[in-house]
Protein backbone atom coordinates (compact mmCIF):
# COMPACT_ATOMS: atom_id res chain seq x y z
CA UNK A 1 0.00 0.00 0.00
CA UNK A 2 1.55 3.53 -0.67
CA UNK A 3 2.13 5.87 1.82
CA UNK A 4 1.28 9.32 1.36
CA UNK A 5 3.08 12.15 3.30
CA UNK A 6 1.11 15.38 3.88
CA UNK A 7 2.42 18.04 1.48
CA UNK A 8 2.81 20.39 4.36
CA UNK A 9 6.05 18.03 5.93
CA UNK A 10 7.46 18.77 2.20
CA UNK A 11 9.29 21.60 0.72
CA UNK A 12 7.19 23.25 -1.65
CA UNK A 13 9.81 22.55 -4.73
CA UNK A 14 9.71 18.96 -4.28
CA UNK A 15 6.10 18.63 -4.59
CA UNK A 16 3.94 16.27 -2.81
CA UNK A 17 5.15 12.55 -5.22
CA UNK A 18 3.79 9.54 -2.95
CA UNK A 19 6.86 7.57 -2.52
CA UNK A 20 7.53 4.23 -3.67
CA UNK A 21 4.43 1.07 -2.71
CA UNK A 22 6.35 -0.90 0.16
CA UNK A 23 6.30 -4.63 -0.71
CA UNK A 24 3.43 -6.76 0.03
CA UNK A 25 3.59 -8.14 3.50
CA UNK A 26 4.42 -12.06 3.79
CA UNK A 27 2.14 -11.47 7.25
CA UNK A 28 -1.37 -10.82 8.21
CA UNK A 29 -2.69 -7.98 9.67
CA UNK A 30 -4.43 -9.60 12.21
CA UNK A 31 -4.60 -13.68 13.48
CA UNK A 32 -8.06 -13.75 12.84
CA UNK A 33 -7.72 -11.80 9.26
CA UNK A 34 -6.85 -12.87 5.92
CA UNK A 35 -5.81 -9.09 4.28
CA UNK A 36 -2.37 -8.52 4.30
CA UNK A 37 -0.30 -7.00 7.27
CA UNK A 38 1.51 -3.17 6.59
CA UNK A 39 5.53 -3.35 6.43
CA UNK A 40 5.59 0.29 8.30
CA UNK A 41 3.32 -0.89 10.91
CA UNK A 42 2.71 -0.10 13.84
CA UNK A 43 2.92 -3.72 15.20
CA UNK A 44 1.11 -4.81 18.80
CA UNK A 45 0.96 -8.01 20.90
CA UNK A 46 0.73 -9.92 23.96
CA UNK A 47 4.01 -12.22 25.47
CA UNK A 48 2.91 -15.28 27.65
CA UNK A 49 4.45 -18.10 29.27
CA UNK A 50 3.89 -21.38 27.85
CA UNK A 51 3.66 -23.29 30.38
CA UNK A 52 0.92 -21.10 32.87
CA UNK A 53 -0.64 -18.29 30.52
CA UNK A 54 1.18 -15.54 33.09
CA UNK A 55 2.20 -12.31 31.08
CA UNK A 56 5.95 -12.42 30.31
CA UNK A 57 7.04 -8.77 31.28
CA UNK A 58 10.57 -6.90 30.49
CA UNK A 59 11.18 -9.28 27.03
CA UNK A 60 13.30 -7.07 24.88
CA UNK A 61 11.20 -6.47 21.39
CA UNK A 62 13.68 -5.37 18.80
CA UNK A 63 11.96 -4.54 15.13
CA UNK A 64 14.12 -4.04 12.22
CA UNK A 65 12.70 -2.56 9.08
CA UNK A 66 14.73 -2.74 5.51
CA UNK A 67 14.77 -0.17 2.58
CA UNK A 68 15.50 -0.70 -1.13
CA UNK A 69 15.76 1.56 -4.15
CA UNK A 70 15.30 1.09 -7.69
CA UNK A 71 17.50 2.57 -9.89
CA UNK A 72 15.80 1.24 -12.02
CA UNK A 73 18.05 -1.95 -10.82
CA UNK A 74 17.01 -2.61 -7.27
CA UNK A 75 19.91 -0.91 -4.70
CA UNK A 76 19.42 -1.89 -0.63
CA UNK A 77 19.17 2.04 0.69
CA UNK A 78 19.71 0.80 4.64
CA UNK A 79 17.93 -0.30 7.44
CA UNK A 80 16.21 0.84 11.03
CA UNK A 81 16.03 -0.68 14.34
CA UNK A 82 13.49 0.24 16.95
CA UNK A 83 13.90 -1.32 20.45
CA UNK A 84 10.62 -1.69 23.03
CA UNK A 85 9.71 -4.03 25.81
CA UNK A 86 6.51 -6.08 27.35
CA UNK A 87 4.82 -4.32 30.31
CA UNK A 88 3.27 -5.59 33.69
CA UNK A 89 0.54 -7.17 30.87
CA UNK A 90 3.09 -9.01 28.78
CA UNK A 91 1.69 -6.18 25.70
CA UNK A 92 4.20 -4.94 23.36
CA UNK A 93 4.12 -2.01 20.98
CA UNK A 94 6.43 -0.61 18.17
CA UNK A 95 5.13 2.63 16.83
CA UNK A 96 4.96 2.80 12.95
CA UNK A 97 8.17 3.27 10.90
CA UNK A 98 8.39 7.24 11.13
CA UNK A 99 8.65 8.71 7.52
CA UNK A 100 11.97 10.51 7.80
CA UNK A 101 13.48 7.43 8.09
CA UNK A 102 13.06 6.09 4.73
CA UNK A 103 15.64 7.51 2.40
CA UNK A 104 14.34 9.55 -0.38
CA UNK A 105 13.10 7.09 -3.78
CA UNK A 106 13.37 4.10 -1.55
CA UNK A 107 10.49 1.73 -0.43
CA UNK A 108 10.25 -0.63 2.58
CA UNK A 109 11.45 -4.43 2.02
CA UNK A 110 10.99 -6.04 4.71
CA UNK A 111 10.50 -6.12 8.61
CA UNK A 112 11.38 -8.78 11.59
CA UNK A 113 10.73 -9.09 15.27
CA UNK A 114 12.82 -10.79 17.42
CA UNK A 115 11.43 -10.98 21.35
CA UNK A 116 14.13 -12.41 24.13
CA UNK A 117 13.72 -12.73 27.25
CA UNK A 118 16.36 -15.00 29.43
CA UNK A 119 14.89 -18.46 30.84
CA UNK A 120 12.92 -18.50 27.83
CA UNK A 121 13.28 -19.84 24.14
CA UNK A 122 13.15 -16.22 21.93
CA UNK A 123 10.60 -15.42 19.11
CA UNK A 124 11.37 -14.89 15.78
CA UNK A 125 8.68 -13.46 13.19
CA UNK A 126 10.25 -15.09 10.74
CA UNK A 127 11.41 -18.71 11.85
CA UNK A 128 10.85 -21.39 14.34
CA UNK A 129 13.55 -22.38 16.65
CA UNK A 130 12.08 -26.27 16.33
CA UNK A 131 13.32 -26.64 13.19
CA UNK A 132 14.36 -23.37 11.67
CA UNK A 133 11.66 -23.16 9.08
CA UNK A 134 9.52 -20.51 8.33
CA UNK A 135 6.82 -18.99 10.62
CA UNK A 136 3.39 -18.74 9.36
CA UNK A 137 1.33 -17.26 12.18
CA UNK A 138 2.73 -13.53 12.65
CA UNK A 139 0.23 -11.40 12.32
CA UNK A 140 1.01 -7.22 12.80
CA UNK A 141 -1.84 -6.12 15.42
CA UNK A 142 -3.29 -8.16 18.24
CA UNK A 143 -0.18 -10.99 18.04
CA UNK A 144 -0.25 -13.58 21.01
CA UNK A 145 3.13 -15.33 21.61
CA UNK A 146 3.63 -18.36 23.92
CA UNK A 147 7.09 -18.28 25.03
CA UNK A 148 8.46 -21.42 25.49
CA UNK A 149 10.57 -22.16 29.24
CA UNK A 150 13.99 -22.86 28.44
CA UNK A 151 15.11 -26.46 29.36
CA UNK A 152 18.31 -28.27 30.32
CA UNK A 153 18.51 -29.98 27.20
CA UNK A 154 18.04 -26.94 24.85
CA UNK A 155 21.99 -25.74 23.07
CA UNK A 156 23.09 -22.12 23.89
CA UNK A 157 24.44 -22.69 21.12
CA UNK A 158 21.81 -23.43 18.15
CA UNK A 159 19.81 -20.39 20.26
CA UNK A 160 22.71 -17.94 19.95
CA UNK A 161 22.40 -18.65 15.61
CA UNK A 162 18.45 -18.70 15.65
CA UNK A 163 18.11 -15.23 17.58
CA UNK A 164 20.36 -13.82 14.94
CA UNK A 165 22.79 -10.86 15.73
CA UNK A 166 23.13 -6.82 15.10
CA UNK A 167 21.89 -3.97 17.17
CA UNK A 168 20.69 -4.57 20.54
CA UNK A 169 20.38 -8.51 20.32
CA UNK A 170 24.19 -8.95 20.52
CA UNK A 171 24.51 -6.79 23.28
CA UNK A 172 21.22 -8.75 25.33
CA UNK A 173 22.83 -12.33 23.91
CA UNK A 174 26.38 -11.52 25.25
CA UNK A 175 25.84 -13.56 28.20
CA UNK A 176 24.67 -16.52 26.41
CA UNK A 177 27.16 -16.74 23.82
CA UNK A 178 29.96 -17.32 26.32
CA UNK A 179 28.07 -20.28 27.36
CA UNK A 180 27.38 -21.15 23.89
CA UNK A 181 31.31 -21.31 23.23
CA UNK A 182 31.73 -23.59 25.84
CA UNK A 183 29.65 -26.06 24.01
CA UNK A 184 31.51 -26.14 20.52
CA UNK A 185 34.51 -26.24 22.41
CA UNK A 186 35.86 -29.87 22.01
CA UNK A 187 37.70 -30.37 25.08
CA UNK A 188 34.67 -29.54 27.17
CA UNK A 189 34.32 -31.70 30.25
CA UNK A 190 33.20 -35.54 29.82
CA UNK A 191 29.70 -35.77 30.24
CA UNK A 192 28.82 -32.04 29.58
CA UNK A 193 25.96 -32.09 26.96
CA UNK A 194 27.09 -31.09 23.53
CA UNK A 195 24.49 -31.74 20.86
CA UNK A 196 26.03 -29.84 18.28
CA UNK A 197 29.27 -31.71 17.55
CA UNK A 198 29.47 -35.25 15.91
CA UNK A 199 29.11 -37.92 18.15
CA UNK A 200 27.14 -36.10 20.77
CA UNK A 201 23.50 -38.12 20.16
CA UNK A 202 20.84 -37.96 18.14
CA UNK A 203 19.29 -34.36 16.87
CA UNK A 204 20.80 -31.37 15.05
CA UNK A 205 24.46 -31.80 15.74
CA UNK A 206 25.96 -29.66 13.18
CA UNK A 207 26.68 -26.20 12.91
CA UNK A 208 27.88 -24.62 10.16
CA UNK A 209 28.27 -21.05 11.79
CA UNK A 210 31.62 -22.61 13.17
CA UNK A 211 33.55 -23.11 10.06
CA UNK A 212 33.48 -19.40 9.12
CA UNK A 213 33.00 -16.25 11.34
CA UNK A 214 32.08 -12.68 10.79
CA UNK A 215 34.96 -11.04 11.36
CA UNK A 216 36.85 -13.30 9.35
CA UNK A 217 34.68 -12.63 6.77
CA UNK A 218 35.58 -8.89 6.58
CA UNK A 219 39.27 -9.14 7.44
CA UNK A 220 39.44 -11.18 4.48
CA UNK A 221 36.93 -8.95 2.02
CA UNK A 222 36.93 -5.50 3.70
CA UNK A 223 33.36 -5.06 4.34
CA UNK A 224 32.37 -2.58 7.04
CA UNK A 225 29.01 -3.28 7.42
CA UNK A 226 27.01 -5.78 9.72
CA UNK A 227 25.74 -9.06 9.54
CA UNK A 228 22.58 -10.66 10.59
CA UNK A 229 23.15 -14.91 11.18
CA UNK A 230 20.92 -17.71 11.42
CA UNK A 231 20.35 -20.98 9.50
CA UNK A 232 19.30 -20.53 5.38
CA UNK A 233 15.94 -21.28 4.79
CA UNK A 234 16.40 -23.88 2.36
CA UNK A 235 16.25 -27.12 4.75
CA UNK A 236 16.07 -27.35 8.55
CA UNK A 237 19.37 -28.50 10.42
CA UNK A 238 19.75 -32.47 11.41
CA UNK A 239 22.14 -34.66 11.80
CA UNK A 240 23.65 -34.64 8.57
CA UNK A 241 23.29 -30.98 7.22
CA UNK A 242 23.86 -27.75 8.81
CA UNK A 243 23.47 -23.84 6.94
CA UNK A 244 24.51 -20.78 7.80
CA UNK A 245 23.42 -17.45 6.41
CA UNK A 246 25.19 -14.16 7.05
CA UNK A 247 22.85 -11.63 5.70
CA UNK A 248 24.36 -8.20 4.83
CA UNK A 249 21.86 -5.29 6.98
CA UNK A 250 20.72 -3.08 4.84
CA UNK A 251 22.45 -4.32 1.66
CA UNK A 252 21.44 -6.40 -1.19
CA UNK A 253 22.18 -10.24 -1.37
CA UNK A 254 25.22 -9.72 -3.46
CA UNK A 255 26.84 -8.66 -0.01
CA UNK A 256 25.75 -12.02 1.30
CA UNK A 257 27.75 -15.10 2.34
CA UNK A 258 26.13 -18.92 2.95
CA UNK A 259 27.88 -21.98 4.22
CA UNK A 260 26.79 -25.95 3.95
CA UNK A 261 27.91 -28.91 5.63
CA UNK A 262 26.63 -31.98 5.44
CA UNK A 263 28.52 -34.60 7.47
CA UNK A 264 27.12 -38.05 5.56
CA UNK A 265 29.65 -40.33 5.69
CA UNK A 266 32.73 -41.38 3.20
CA UNK A 267 30.90 -43.12 0.10
CA UNK A 268 27.60 -40.97 0.65
CA UNK A 269 30.01 -37.54 0.72
CA UNK A 270 31.58 -38.48 -2.90
CA UNK A 271 27.97 -38.78 -4.00
CA UNK A 272 27.05 -35.15 -2.17
CA UNK A 273 30.08 -33.82 -3.90
CA UNK A 274 29.03 -35.32 -7.37
CA UNK A 275 25.85 -34.38 -7.08
CA UNK A 276 27.07 -30.48 -6.97
CA UNK A 277 29.66 -31.26 -9.83
CA UNK A 278 26.90 -31.85 -11.70
CA UNK A 279 24.26 -29.57 -10.65
CA UNK A 280 26.55 -26.27 -10.15
CA UNK A 281 26.79 -23.73 -13.06
CA UNK A 282 30.11 -22.89 -14.68
CA UNK A 283 32.03 -25.67 -12.85
CA UNK A 284 35.99 -25.76 -12.89
CA UNK A 285 37.69 -28.28 -10.97
CA UNK A 286 40.78 -26.98 -8.92
CA UNK A 287 41.12 -29.47 -6.09
CA UNK A 288 43.10 -27.05 -4.20
CA UNK A 289 41.52 -27.52 -0.72
CA UNK A 290 40.83 -31.32 1.23
CA UNK A 291 40.27 -34.33 -0.88
CA UNK A 292 38.34 -32.77 -3.98
CA UNK A 293 37.00 -29.17 -5.18
CA UNK A 294 35.92 -27.04 -7.43
CA UNK A 295 34.69 -23.43 -8.17
CA UNK A 296 31.21 -22.21 -9.67
CA UNK A 297 30.05 -19.46 -11.35
CA UNK A 298 26.31 -18.31 -11.28
CA UNK A 299 25.45 -14.58 -12.36
CA UNK A 300 26.29 -12.66 -8.95
CA UNK A 301 27.51 -15.44 -6.92
CA UNK A 302 30.52 -17.36 -6.53
CA UNK A 303 30.59 -20.58 -5.43
CA UNK A 304 33.51 -22.78 -4.13
CA UNK A 305 32.77 -26.63 -2.55
CA UNK A 306 35.24 -29.46 -1.22
CA UNK A 307 34.58 -33.00 -0.20
CA UNK A 308 36.83 -34.55 2.62
CA UNK A 309 36.83 -37.62 2.16
CA UNK A 310 38.38 -39.68 5.20
CA UNK A 311 35.88 -37.14 7.73
CA UNK A 312 32.71 -37.74 5.13
CA UNK A 313 32.09 -34.26 4.80
CA UNK A 314 31.16 -32.04 1.82
CA UNK A 315 31.12 -27.96 2.59
CA UNK A 316 29.54 -25.39 -0.08
CA UNK A 317 30.55 -21.71 0.59
CA UNK A 318 28.95 -19.28 -1.55
CA UNK A 319 29.27 -15.08 -1.59
CA UNK A 320 27.99 -12.54 -3.31
CA UNK A 321 30.43 -10.60 -6.12
CA UNK A 322 29.96 -7.21 -4.19
CA UNK A 323 31.35 -9.02 -1.06
CA UNK A 324 33.62 -11.03 -2.63
CA UNK A 325 35.45 -9.18 -5.65
CA UNK A 326 36.72 -12.15 -6.89
CA UNK A 327 36.35 -16.16 -6.52
CA UNK A 328 39.87 -16.19 -4.82
CA UNK A 329 37.76 -14.43 -2.11
CA UNK A 330 35.35 -17.08 -1.87
CA UNK A 331 38.53 -19.90 -1.95
CA UNK A 332 39.95 -18.41 0.87
CA UNK A 333 36.86 -18.31 2.68
CA UNK A 334 36.60 -22.51 1.82
CA UNK A 335 39.98 -22.53 3.20
CA UNK A 336 39.04 -21.28 6.41
CA UNK A 337 36.53 -23.57 6.62
CA UNK A 338 38.74 -26.49 6.25
CA UNK A 339 40.91 -25.29 8.58
CA UNK A 340 38.35 -24.86 11.53
CA UNK A 341 36.93 -29.00 10.26
CA UNK A 342 40.78 -29.68 11.15
CA UNK A 343 40.79 -28.29 14.53
CA UNK A 344 37.09 -29.46 15.24
CA UNK A 345 37.53 -33.15 13.83
CA UNK A 346 41.05 -34.11 14.19
CA UNK A 347 41.24 -37.89 12.65
CA UNK A 348 42.92 -39.35 15.53
CA UNK A 349 39.52 -38.67 17.18
CA UNK A 350 37.01 -41.41 17.43
CA UNK A 351 34.42 -38.75 17.92
CA UNK A 352 34.18 -38.14 14.32
CA UNK A 353 33.16 -41.73 13.83
CA UNK A 354 32.12 -43.66 10.98
CA UNK A 355 28.88 -43.25 8.69
CA UNK A 356 25.88 -41.84 10.79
Amino acid sequence: MTRLVPCVLLVLLVGCAPPPASRTASFRQRPDAVVAGDLHGPFSGRVLDAANRAPVTGAVVYATWTFERSTPLPVAAGFHEAVASTDATGRYLVPALPPRVVPAGARVTDFSLVIYKRGFVAYRSDRRFTDFGPRRDFAQLDNQIMLERWRPDHSHARHVRFVGGGGVISAVTEWETEVAVGELDPARPAGRPGPLLPGGGDGPNLVAAQLVRTEEIKARTRFDGAFETGPLGDEPDTRTYSSQHFRALGRNESFDVAVRLWRVGPAAAIDRYDELRGGLPRVEERDEIASRSLRAIENDIFGVAFLDGQRGLVVLVTCGRSQCATVEDAVALAQIAHRRIRELWPLDRRAIGGTP
